[in-house]
C-alpha cells in the first residue's frame, strides 16, 4: 500500500512539474519590453490569447488560452488599459488581467476661452491622446465639423445647434479629475457635465434681445471671454455688444477674426479685415456661426446679466485700461488719447 502511495505521489509531482513546464512562456531567459495592451468590451479569453501573440507577448496564444485548463483567472479578464511585460510567464499574465488595469488618474486644468484645439494640442503633450481621437469626438474632425447624435440626445443644450457644429464653446473650463485610460472621451463628458449643470437649464430672458437662445448667449460669452480679462468690465462689454447688436451695428471684434486666422493678435490688420469670412464681425453684421472658444462661468454670466450702459464702443490700450465712448466722435478721441 505504502509502495503505491509512493508511486502516486511520485506521478503528481512528475505530471505538475510538466504541467509547469509546459505553461510557462518559451522565451524565459530573454529579456522583454513593457507594452500597451488594451482589453475591450466583449473580449473572451481565445481573442485575448491571440491578440496577446500577435503583440509578441507570448510565443503561443493556445497554450496561454489551454492554460485555463489550470487556472480559471484567464476567463476573468477585467476590461481597461494595461502595461504588460513581453515573455512574462502565463501565470502573471492572467493574473494582472484578472487583478485589472491600474489606474492613474490625471489633474487637468483647462483655462477659460480657450478653444477645443489648445484642448486637444493640451491631451498629445502631456498625455499622449492621438489629436485625431480627440478631434473626433469633439467634432473637429478633418473632413467635417459634427459630433454624436448620442451626445445630442444625452445633452438637451446640444439638440438644436446646428449639424455642422463641433462641441466648441459647451467644454466647460474647469479644473478636472480623469482616469488616463478614459481620455479624451472622459474629460470631454465631464466638462459637457459640468456645463449642463451650471447653464443647461437657463432661459433666456427678453431683456437679452436680441439674442434668443442659449447658444446665442455662449457665442457672445466667448467673445467677452476673449476681449476682457477682468471680471469687473465684461459686464459693461457685454452690455456694449448688445446695443450694438439691437442698433444692428457690427460687433467688429478682433478677437473673432484672431480665432479665424489663428494669430493670436489683440489688434486685427489690414489683411485680416480683408478676409471674407462669417467670423469676419467687421465685415458682416450680427454674431458669427458659432462660439470662438469654450467661455467662463464669469463671461457667461456677464451676457446673461449685462451691465446697462449708453455706451456703444470701447478699446483697450496697451497697459489695459479699457475706455468707452457713447458715440463715434469720442470713440474717435479715446483711440487718439490711446495712440492707435
Amino acid at each position: 500500500m505504502r509502495y503505491f502511495q509512493i508511486i502516486s505521489i511520485i506521478a503528481v509531482i512528475l505530471i505538475g512539474g510538466i504541467a509547469v513546464l509546459f505553461f510557462r512562456e518559451a522565451y524565459i531567459g530573454k529579456s522583454g519590453e513593457t507594452v500597451a495592451f488594451n482589453i475591450n468590451e466583449g473580449d473572451d479569453a481565445a481573442d485575448i490569447a491571440l491578440r496577446l501573440e500577435q503583440a509578441d507577448i507570448v510565443s503561443d496564444g493556445s497554450r496561454y488560452l489551454l492554460y485555463g485548463n489550470v487556472d480559471r483567472s484567464i476567463f476573468h479578464a477585467k476590461t481597461g488599459a494595461y502595461h504588460v511585460k513581453q515573455h512574462e510567464s502565463f501565470r502573471k499574465i492572467a493574473r494582472q488581467f484578472a487583478i485589472g488595469p491600474i489606474r492613474n488618474e490625471a489633474v487637468i486644468r483647462l483655462i477659460e476661452g480657450w478653444t477645443i484645439d489648445d484642448i486637444i494640442e493640451l491631451l498629445a503633450r502631456d498625455h499622449a491622446i492621438d489629436p485625431v481621437k480627440s478631434a473626433e469626438f469633439a467634432g473637429r474632425s478633418l473632413n467635417e465639423q459634427s459630433f454624436s447624435e448620442v451626445l445630442r440626445e444625452e445633452y438637451t443644450f446640444l439638440r438644436d445647434l446646428p449639424r455642422d457644429r463641433s462641441l466648441e464653446g459647451y467644454l466647460f473650463p474647469d479644473t478636472y479629475h480623469v482616469w488616463e485610460d478614459e481620455l479624451p472621451k472622459g474629460l470631454m463628458y465631464k466638462q459637457l457635465n459640468e456645463f449642463n449643470r451650471q447653464f443647461g437649464n437657463v432661459e433666456i430672458s427678453q431683456k437679452l434681445s436680441p439674442l434668443e437662445t442659449l447658444d446665442d448667449v455662449i457665442i457672445l460669452a466667448s467673445i467677452v471671454e476673449r476681449e476682457v480679462p477682468r471680471t469687473e468690465d465684461r459686464k459693461i462689454i457685454a452690455g456694449i455688444f448688445l446695443n450694438r447688436l439691437k442698433l444692428g451695428m457690427r460687433l467688429q471684434s478682433d478677437a473673432t477674426i484672431s480665432y479665424l486666422t489663428g494669430s493670436g493678435r489683440a489688434r486685427s490688420t489690414d489683411a485680416d479685415l480683408a478676409i471674407d469670412s462669417q467670423f469676419n464681425t467687421y465685415r458682416y453684421g450680427g454674431l458669427p456661426p458659432s462660439p470662438i472658444g469654450n467661455p467662463s462661468a464669469s463671461a457667461i454670466q456677464a451676457v446673461l446679466f449685462p451691465e446697462k450702459t449708453n455706451y456703444h464702443y470701447f478699446l483697450t490700450t496697451e497697459e489695459g485700461e479699457i475706455l468707452y465712448a457713447r458715440t463715434f466722435e469720442e470713440h474717435g478721441q479715446n483711440r487718439i488719447r490711446a495712440g492707435y
